[in-house]
């Protein structure tokens, strides 16, 4: 076979052409890879500002070790580059960076984990547990699973057991509305009363709101997690910043969900009750629950034995997996002699409360079919009444229950909810089938 090579000439006008084409891309890609450069930049400098706005409760330009997030001072050796003990703008943006970076190598780990099949044994919610730690690199988890009033399984992975004290960040807010709620038993508060019934001075946006509008995320403030008091600063104080916060509807229209609602509902249990929130906290779910070495203070802002004034209802009790396992226990069973709730209280808390609102958008890992009831997630109502239940904390605890089964139970860890979330999910799948 005869290959013919046959070279033509290329003109100058072609030439030309094929230059100023390639000129012409590369000036695009210049063009595209500033903008894209400028936009991460700008991006990544917005979360800076965010994240030193929510930790420096002091105001002080850096933020120190009792100021950082449960996850951030798990690193703080890695993170502490100049070695001076606390975090400033550029270490921040070092951080952002390498959470971005570490969020995509977990990812290409965890891809192609295995499912698990129904018929599974016991040894596979260690295997799955095990699994979690390992490929998030995890400093450990614990996960506590009940039924009918005992417990049923304990399995736990690396540096963690059930009697570990961690920040469960928004998994406070069930906890909370139990408080709330034996208040309402008691007669202290009423559901569907406007707030002005406690403080009568209480005027403009907030007079009218109610506390099952407040414990729903349906009152009308915004997404905001009222995370920014300092230590110092008085509930009182703490109050009176939150109801100058413009609102974003009327109430009863929205879900927006955050703290700032609970925040304010817990001020008007001290002023309903004349008792702080530590007290009630202690005198109507602690104690009786079982939750020895549980306490309220603020998800980031942590040193041990200064009090924090106002404390954050929504996302700053600290509380074992052991702790939580018994809150649990206490409010899942029927006809217990230890049952925490009424029949009446566990139905309004389990109720679909905002499937008929409009729902703001921003709301991270958690699924947009999970609606909420009064302190917790309503998964696949069922006439209205919440068929699965829980209470998702951003520092990866995860309760539930699971009404059909009479399964209940909890995992404790400390990793970003949104990369816990995807094995949480399977290992309560994992509880529930092993326990039918």
């Amino acid at each position: 076979m005869v290959c013919v090579l046959t070279i033509r000439a290329v003109s100058d006008k072609e030439l030309f052409s094929m230059k100023t084409s390639t000129k012409l891309t590369l000036l695009i890609i210049t063009i595209a890879l500033a903008l894209a450069t400028w936009l991460v930049t700008s991006w990544q400098s917005g979360q800076v500002d965010r994240i030193m706005t929510m930790m420096d409760v002091d105001r002080n330009g850096v933020i120190q070790t009792e100021e950082l997030s449960p996850l951030m001072r798990l690193r703080i050796s890695e993170l502490d580059i100049d070695g001076n003990g606390d975090l400033g703008p550029s270490e921040v943006a070092a951080y952002i960076r390498s959470s971005i970076f570490n969020v995509i190598r977990h990812k290409w780990r965890a891809r192609g984990l295995p499912e698990y099949p129904d018929n599974v044994e016991r040894e596979s919610l260690q295997v799955a547990l095990d699994e979690m730690v390992e490929v998030l690199e995890l400093p450990g988890a614990v996960m506590l699973v009940g039924r009918n009033g005992g417990e049923q399984i304990r399995v736990s992975s690396g540096d963690f057991d059930a009697n570990k004290v961690v920040s469960v960040a928004s998994a406070s807010k069930w906890v909370s509305s139990a408080v709330l709620m034996r208040l309402v038993e008691q007669g202290v508060l009423t559901l569907d009363a406007p707030l002005n019934t406690y403080i009568p001075e209480l005027d403009g946006h907030w007079a009218n709101a109610t506390l099952r509008q407040l414990l729903s995320h349906s009152s009308g403030a915004g997404p905001g997690h009222a995370i920014e008091n300092p230590p110092s600063m008085s509930y009182r104080a703490h109050f009176e910043q939150l109801i100058q916060i413009p609102v974003k509807n009327e109430p009863g229209v929205k879900f927006s969900y955050g703290g700032i609602s609970m925040q304010i509902a817990g001020y008007i249990a001290e002023q309903a009750s004349g008792k702080r929130w530590s007290q009630l906290f202690d005198e109507l779910v602690a104690t009786p629950a079982g939750m020895e070495h549980s306490t309220y203070g603020h998800p980031f802002w942590y040193s041990p034995g200064v009090e924090i004034q106002s404390p954050n209802l929504a996302g700053g009790l600290y509380a074992s997996g052991q702790d939580y396992f018994n809150f649990l226990t206490a409010v899942s069973a029927d006809g217990m002699e230890r049952r925490l709730l009424t029949e009446d209280s566990t139905g309004q808390m389990e109720s679909d409360q905002t499937s008929t609102l409009v729902h703001h958008s921003e709301r991270g890992p958690l699924p947009e079919d999970w609606f909420y009831g009064l302190g917790l997630w309503c998964e696949s109502p069922l006439e209205g009444r919440c068929t699965k239940i829980n209470s998702a904390g951003a520092f990866g605890t995860f309760p539930w229950i699971d009404r059909k089964s009479g399964t209940y139970g909890v995992l404790v860890t400390m990793g970003s909810l949104a990369e816990v979330m995807p094995f949480a999910l399977n290992l309560r799948r994992l509880a529930i089938e092993l326990e039918r």
